[in-house]
């Protein structure tokens, strides 16, 4: 992944982490792998805040194993206890999407609630 010397982050990694979490965007999964992406998603926010390269390299890595499941369920159809992500977790995506895409500042990074460019995070 895209760390460079001075433990910056790259393009290259600012892209992996993107396409994590656009690969997660389209998951359904049980309720507990739920819950460890929202880890991930706090410490992904925390790395991005902080301009960690090596801890945001490490949490798209974690965001990468996340998965398979691909497969969506039709409204009102049972299924096997999985679930596509939330609105709240989408939003977070969304925001963070938008902060790595944005190239501001590591202390310009804005990630509150409504930061959001608005839009898919794919």
């Amino acid at each position: 992944m895209g760390v460079s010397e001075r433990g910056r982050v790259t393009a290259e990694l600012r892209a992996d982490a993107e396409a994590a979490l656009a690969g997660v965007a389209g998951l359904v999964l049980p309720r507990a792998d739920w819950t460890h992406v929202e880890r991930a998603l706090g410490a992904m926010e925390t790395a991005v805040r902080a301009g960690d390269a090596r801890a945001l390299g490490a949490v798209t890595g974690q965001l990468e194993l996340v998965g398979p499941s691909r497969v969506r369920l039709r409204a009102g159809e049972e299924g096997d206890g999985r679930e596509p992500a939330s609105p709240e977790i989408l939003d977070r995506l969304n925001r963070l999407v938008h902060a790595l895409r944005s190239g501001a500042d590591d202390d310009d990074l804005d990630l509150t609630e409504g930061a959001s460019a608005g839009g898919d995070p794919h």
